[in-house]
């Protein structure tokens, strides 16, 4: 029987940008599945510089771009929902909840990695998700244990970034991804209306330099502080 990862996430590239080198890190460890949950297909975000599609159709473009991520990382199953880019707060929570909890049900992993509560970047719909997915493993936990991380940034390691951080203390884990490096690249490559997003925050990434990306990817397991940091999740 295989060990299972779920990633929960809000956007197409959330799932590059938040954690694509400890998806590969786990994606190609033998033993080991990876599953997407997606909770939008993106189509409140940017068509590109300059527009590749119509707003209309950013949607559907954005569906394929993480296709394409997707298996890059070596995800094994992607769920791709339509709940609304930039309206998840206007989603029934219990319907939120009721599908997330489901999909895990059914995924049956032994770890969950979701955004923390403010969401790093502070957009709405990551902390929609958080909330979300916390309630789901609450719920679940009742009647089996699985483990719950926040996918977070070190105070000391964050960059002059618009972005929120966590204190180091809290930090219970880290993923060296250092050897993912170039394959993250090309992951965020996939997502062509999101290059300026990618730019700004991966310098260098769009035109194939992959040299100075993280080496390490960090998480906050739920419920605990981070006294002693594990390695791996």
């Amino acid at each position: 029987m295989k060990n299972k990862l779920m990633f929960i996430y809000a956007h197409p590239d959330d799932e590059t940008f938040a954690s694509g080198g400890t998806i590969l890190q786990y994606a190609h460890q033998p033993g080991w599945e990876v599953t997407l949950y997606c909770a939008t297909r993106g189509e409140g975000g940017s068509t590109g510089t300059p527009p590749l599609c119509p707003q209309h159709r950013l949607g559907e473009v954005r569906a394929d771009e993480l296709a394409k991520a997707a298996k890059v990382l070596g995800i094994d199953r992607v769920i791709l929902r339509d709940f609304g880019d930039g309206k998840l707060a206007n989603v029934p929570f219990h319907i939120l909840v009721d599908d997330i909890t489901q999909s895990i049900c059914k995924e049956q992993p032994s770890a969950v990695i979701t955004f923390p509560s403010h969401g790093i970047s502070g957009h709405p719909d990551h902390q929609t998700i958080h909330q979300a997915t916390t309630e789901a493993i609450r719920q679940i936990q009742k009647n089996r244990m699985i483990q719950l991380y926040y996918i977070v940034i070190p105070q000391s390691v964050a960059k002059e970034q618009t972005i929120y951080t966590t204190p180091d203390q809290e930090v219970t884990n880290q993923v060296n991804v250092s050897v993912w490096r170039k394959k993250i690249m090309e992951a965020l490559q996939c997502h062509k209306t999101q290059q300026r997003s990618v730019e700004r925050v991966f310098p260098g990434v769009s035109n194939g330099h992959w040299e100075h990306l993280r080496t390490f990817e960090y998480y906050q397991k739920a419920g605990t502080t981070g006294i002693f940091r594990e390695d791996g999740l």
